[in-house]
């Protein structure tokens, strides 16, 4: 086991809070690496924000002692590239940092809410699979410890020290013009590129936490102000933030953040308002609401919709052929530059071999328009779509 976590907890930018969260947990360490378990017996003894949300949960040294020895049967496998950490310990500070530069402030809080990851969200990234649950996890979930609730507790922990009084323009404007230099970046962040975050910049973004607690509890007159400001093409990245830090969405606030999405121009961008919304209210509910602007909508909403699905997966092979029939139909009837070439942006990113014979020949007739059109980005696509689908579709007269 390493014999300096501090010096560990500043190379990794987690700072000074989360090393002595690391040194307590190595302290009483009965192994020889470190593990989740360890990690949680520190944090439930922490005197910052992490020991203040596991009082509130009723989460003691004694509540969690007999969970973790029933779990001891089963250790936690070591980390293959860190040997003083067990797998999902080295996994969970992984994900520390995440969280911490979610809440705004690297802390003891970002650990613990590591702890409970969110195993329901987004699909994991191509080729990387999440570890199995380590006996921190599993003690949290044996106890009922949900994340929404784990999650909460945090915030109001920091908010404690960190509160927060002023209106929601105030709230956004601060927002704005400090995100601008550094607010999305954490000390984290910061240390690893050798600079000092400003403290200005700092105790605006240990605000964030209150400001997201003020969103949980926001009130008819919030809602409206926070439903306007997703029409603005500023304001609405301070409420995605918040509806991020807090993976919650009012009901009121969900067509607002999808048309956040649709009228986003930057096909990388949307991604935010996507992805927050599917954690909050599910995939399957946020696929049927873009898929429902793809076929009902206005041109705008349309060209957007197929934006958004890039970032929202088809629930299952129905919905994905779905999808497929609405841009095929999209780019043979519609007019629209935009929504065309969303269309057969999208198209270029379906597995044609698994669809039907009319699809594929609907794809065939979209393929003879798109090598006649005009715009040379149709023309380029449709050239793709031909050279990588043309062995996977078993349809003559292919184009050439």
């Amino acid at each position: 086991m390493t014999s300096d976590w501090s010096a560990y907890a500043q190379e990794q930018g987690f700072g000074r809070e989360l090393g002595e969260v690391l040194v307590r947990a190595a302290r009483a360490s009965r192994g020889p690496y470190l593990t989740t378990g360890d990690l949680l017996q520190s944090l439930v003894r922490d005197p910052g924000p992490a020991g203040m949300a596991c009082t509130a949960l009723g989460l003691g040294p004694g509540r969690i002692e007999r969970p973790l020895e029933e779990l001891a049967v089963s250790p936690e496998p070591p980390a293959a590239q860190a040997p003083a950490l067990s797998a999902p310990a080295s996994e969970v500070l992984f994900h520390t940092q995440d969280e911490g530069d979610m809440l705004g402030l690297q802390t003891s809080g970002a650990l613990l809410l590591a702890l409970r990851l969110d195993r329901r969200g987004l699909p994991a990234a191509p080729g990387v699979a999440l570890a199995s649950p380590g006996h921190g996890e599993l003690v949290l979930e044996m106890l009922g410890i949900e994340r929404a609730g784990l999650r909460r507790a945090v915030l109001e922990a920091v908010a404690q020290t960190h509160p927060d009084t002023r209106a929601w323009d105030a709230r956004c404007e601060a927002y704005l013009r400090l995100s601008r230099f550094h607010l999305a970046c954490t000390d984290a962040q910061g240390r690893r590129h050798g600079q000092e975050i400003p403290a200005p910049v700092r105790d605006e973004a240990a605000r964030l936490p209150a400001m997201a607690l003020h969103y949980l509890q926001a009130s008819p007159e919030d809602l409206r102000w926070l439903s306007h400001a997703l029409y603005d093409g500023q304001k609405k990245w301070f409420v995605v933030r918040l509806v991020r830090m807090t993976e919650s969405l009012p009901p009121a606030l969900l067509e607002p953040l999808l048309c956040a999405a649709l009228f986003e121009q930057d096909a990388n961008r949307n991604r935010h308002f996507v992805e927050a919304a599917v954690r909050a209210v599910g995939n399957a509910s946020v696929f049927e609401r873009l898929l429902g602007y793809m076929r009902l909508g206005d041109e705008a909403e349309k060209a957007g919709a197929m934006r958004a699905l890039y970032w929202c997966s088809p629930p299952d092979a129905a919905a994905g052929r779905e999808v497929a029939r609405g841009l095929l139909e999209a780019f043979l009837r519609e007019t629209d530059l935009d929504v065309r070439r969303s269309a057969i942006s999208n198209l270029a990113g379906i597995a044609w071999s698994t669809m039907d014979a009319g699809l594929q020949g609907q794809m065939r007739e979209v393929l003879k328009a798109a090598a006649a059109h005009p715009d040379v980005y149709i023309r380029h696509r449709a050239d793709f779509i031909r050279s990588e689908a043309q062995g996977a579709l078993p349809i003559k007269g292919w184009p050439r």
